[in-house]
């Protein structure tokens, strides 16, 4: 059978090599028993695994240490390879996903999906055990990874209720009952002509004001 889609090894270790893709299943790594051997020492064991689905390959990783990254973003679940993406393995291995029929690019595109049904993830997901032995001994600085959160801006605390406002709400009240009460006293005075009565108190405010 005449394979559909074929990986070409654009860097790293063979470069330029070419693999049919031909089974419904495709384990690529560095381990001489994967479907798919590279020979890189940023490439773990079992690194990512192709699986046929209908018409599609699905790409996923297996755990690795250096992770797997599609057009530039990190792998954190099954995704569906589309022909001229490419797929990085650790950093310095590139594979391109190609279609060997002219065809099959037109065909295999999708509507663009909701950014929720998207497999890439900002972070790693945690690496799982491999069933072929240890992985590689160090793992490589992933410049699309954010090792931390922007921290919260500080609640503010509660600035206690100053009591000053009340207390000049108090005086202002007093002030006016205050000046009501002249008022009133001085509009009775006034109406009745009391100003004499006191005469001690209006010839000290103004003298030869009422008689002796």
């Amino acid at each position: 059978m005449n394979p559909t889609f074929r990986l070409i090894l654009k860097s790293g270790p063979n470069s330029g090599q070419v693999f049919p893709l031909e089974a419904s299943e495709i384990v690529i790594g560095r381990d001489i028993n994967a479907t798919f051997v590279i020979n890189d020492p940023e490439v773990s064991r079992r690194h990512a695994r192709l699986t046929l689905q209908g018409a599609n390959y699905i790409i996923e990783d297996l755990g690795s240490t250096n992770g797997t990254m599609v057009s530039g973003q990190r792998l954190a679940g099954p995704y569906i390879l589309r022909p001229g993406e490419m797929v990085t393995l650790g950093e310095h291995t590139h594979v391109l996903f190609e279609s060997t029929d002219p065809n099959a690019t037109v065909a295999s595109l999708r509507p663009m999906e909701a950014p929720a049904q998207s497999a890439f993830s900002a972070y790693a997901a945690p690496a799982a055990a491999s069933d072929f032995g240890d992985e590689p001994a160090y793992a490589v600085p992933l410049a699309q990874e954010y090792a931390g959160k922007i921290p919260s801006q500080p609640h503010q605390a509660a600035r206690p209720r100053k009591k000053k406002t009340s207390s000049l709400v108090v005086i202002l009240i007093i002030l006016v009952a205050v000046l009501a009460f002249g008022c009133i006293v001085f509009a009775i005075f006034d109406a009745l002509n009391l100003y004499c009565e006191i005469p001690g108190v209006m010839n000290f405010l103004i003298p030869g004001a009422c008689p002796p």
